[in-house]
């Protein structure tokens, strides 16, 4: 349902020359001081083990429940039926290119905590992830490091309240967890490794909040940024952290409170987002945040995709700046998906029983992906929307935003709203774009014959605009409804593995007892690409005249993909990494310094996720 905002002509001029003020405006930081609480933990491996069967069951009640409840309520019954009936731009076509099955496929952390709020990350050697109660730490086939899961509030300390969230800071080698503390002190706690490893070392920071409730965390240039349902929440207040200094394990990283000129919230909870840049290295300029705009909101004229800016130099916080939004006409769509019972929260079916579970209505599923090739910048946002009004049913509308660079105006390249084909609800997805341009999606289905269950699927960088053309593919089924409330999942997480920027990683809950999360890796190139690197027609030189500065040049006619270039020591760990485009039709050719790494042997290898071609130097 939505309710179309009719103003007389003299109210809509008025309206429309404020809302033109409005978007002139920029907004400056509010506050910016230094962390209320610091320490450095011992490592991980010196801490408990949790055996999830002892972990009590109990449910996360959201932040000020109550409250918020009420208002969504008193939001919901202002809302009338929409005028948009069906969206105009559901897929109808089915998926049908075929796929492979998941690559690693294996359960996380199964625990009694309703919702779970899964979210995980990928480094190069380790998948992390964490939920509500517990935290774990696996290899990249699926087995989980010794001395595995532990109580989340180790390394955090405090009594940690819900909401984890896991990044992997590919350009430090460090990892990033936080989550909230209530009641008493509104908090968030925040950990980053001392090292690469995570089952080492963390500094843990703790910074004192007004509220803090569903945040969606991102990385970008040299902040750490989150968003989220925070109060005021027609301020639309989110915060910068110095990721630099957290990093060194400075006590003095500061936070900076900032909030969204002409921000238009949607009642009771919302969340916009943060752009998480993964690859091409620390992204440059000022940090994107987007947020959808529902013509049903009161002061909102057209369905649109708002985008700020956020420019930060941690050398001088104070004089941060965030841009009036620049405003993104996309396709007529619905975002509103009542509740039954008196749940504003109770909206989608499930098997076998009259309970509802939540869709997580008003929010930018986590999360807003930014990436860099070279020729253009994407941002690839998704979020819930009503297939037909009134029918209950969530599709997910997924968008894509370019830009020529981080100096021009981002515009919309492409937009879709993918259904299940057999109307049932698709929700809680998981998007992202591998190094080619691929689109992955993970996501959950769930309706009258299907439990809460995962699946994917994906498109091809050179498939028709708006449309996912790989054939919905099982990760896992799920074999309970939820019967004891309408509260679900909340976040699920795809990210891309920085060892190729080829494999997927997602995680989510799915339906059982106890309550159950997935992690699953998974290819779109490689299941589809027909571009591959033939070893036999393939030769690699390196040459060096001082044994410092060595020349690769692999010569190969198959072959137009952007290879990845990694040099490894003698004890297998990376020493460089770059990705190296074609210098003519028939050659790559890049050179690396070595200059600065201790005399040894080393392993240059170059290719692509499918085959690889390497060869010794000796630094001298």
């Amino acid at each position: 349902m939505k309710l179309k905002n009719y103003l007389s002509l003299i109210g809509f001029g008025f309206v429309a020359f404020w809302a033109q003020c409005q978007e002139i405006e920029t907004s400056e930081v509010i506050e910016v001081r230094s962390p209320d609480g610091f320490f450095v933990t011992a490592p991980m491996t010196s801490y408990p083990q949790v055996d999830p069967r002892t972990v009590q069951k109990r449910e996360v009640p959201r932040n000020g429940l109550s409250k918020k409840a009420l208002k969504k309520q008193e939001f919901n019954q202002t809302i009338a039926p929409s005028s948009t009936t069906e969206d105009p731009i559901a897929q109808t076509a089915p998926a049908t290119r075929l796929g492979n099955p998941p690559i690693v496929n294996f359960d996380g952390i199964n625990i009694d905590i309703s919702p779970p709020d899964p979210t995980a990350a990928v480094g190069p050697d380790h998948v992390v992830q964490m939920t509500n109660g517990l935290w774990s730490v696996w290899d990249k086939n699926g087995v989980q490091e010794p001395g595995f899961p532990k109580d989340i509030n180790d390394p955090l300390g405090g009594v940690v309240a819900g909401d984890p969230i896991v990044l992997y800071d590919r350009e430090a080698d460090r990892w990033f967890i936080s989550q909230f503390q209530l009641p008493g002190s509104n908090q968030f706690k925040i950990a980053v490794s001392t090292t690469s490893d995570p089952t080492g070392s963390y500094s843990v920071y703790s910074y004192d909040v007004p509220e803090n409730d569903y945040p969606h965390y991102s990385i970008y240039g040299n902040s750490y940024i989150v968003t989220g349902n925070f109060n005021p929440t027609e301020s639309g207040r989110f915060y910068a952290f110095n990721r630099q200094k957290m990093i060194d394990g400075d006590p003095t990283a500061e936070i900076a409170t900032l909030t969204l000129p002409n921000y238009i919230g949607s009642g009771g909870f919302q969340a916009p987002q943060p752009a998480h840049s993964e690859g091409a290295g620390i992204a440059a300029g000022p940090a994107p945040i987007v947020w959808f705009q529902d013509d049903a909101w009161t002061g909102v004229a057209n369905d649109h995709i708002k985008v700020w800016d956020l420019s930060i130099d941690w050398n001088n916080p104070g004089g941060a700046v965030v841009s009036a939004p620049q405003e993104i006409m996309v396709s007529a769509f619905d975002s509103f998906l009542d509740g039954t019972g008196g749940d504003p929260f109770a909206v989608l079916e499930q098997p076998g029983t009259a309970q509802r579970i939540d869709a997580i209505v008003f929010a930018i599923y986590f999360q807003t992906h930014r990436y860099d090739f070279g020729t253009h910048e994407s941002l690839l946002l998704n979020f819930p929307v009503e297939i037909t009004d009134g029918s209950q049913i969530s599709g997910i509308r997924w968008i894509e935003l370019r830009r020529p660079t981080p100096s021009d105006p981002w515009s919309l390249y492409q937009e879709g709203t993918y259904q299940d084909a057999g109307g049932e609800s698709v929700f809680l997805s998981g998007m992202a774009m591998d190094q080619e341009g691929n689109i992955a999606m993970g996501y959950t289905k769930t309706g009258a014959t299907t439990f809460p269950s995962l699946y994917y699927t994906g498109r091809l960088a050179s498939d028709p605009l708006g449309t996912m053309t790989l054939a919905e593919e099982l990760i896992v089924a799920g074999t309970t409804s939820v019967t004891s409330n309408s509260r679900y999942g909340d976040y699920s997480q795809l990210s891309r593995d920085p060892n190729n920027d080829l494999v997927f990683w997602f995680t989510a809950e799915y339906s059982g007892e106890p309550r159950k999360t997935r992690i699953a890796s998974f290819k779109i190139s490689s299941t589809l690409s027909a571009d591959e690197l033939d070893l036999d027609k393939s030769e690699l030189i390196v040459t060096s005249s001082d044994q410092e500065n060595f020349e690769i040049t692999l010569f190969n006619n198959t072959t137009r993909d952007i290879l990845r270039l990694s040099v490894y020591d003698a004890l297998g760990n990376r020493v460089i990494y770059e990705q190296i485009e074609k210098s003519t039709p028939s050659y790559y050719r890049t050179n690396i310094d070595m200059s600065a790494k201790a005399s040894g042997v080393y392993i240059v290898e170059l290719g692509n996720a499918k085959t690889k071609v390497n060869s010794k130097i000796i630094v001298r």
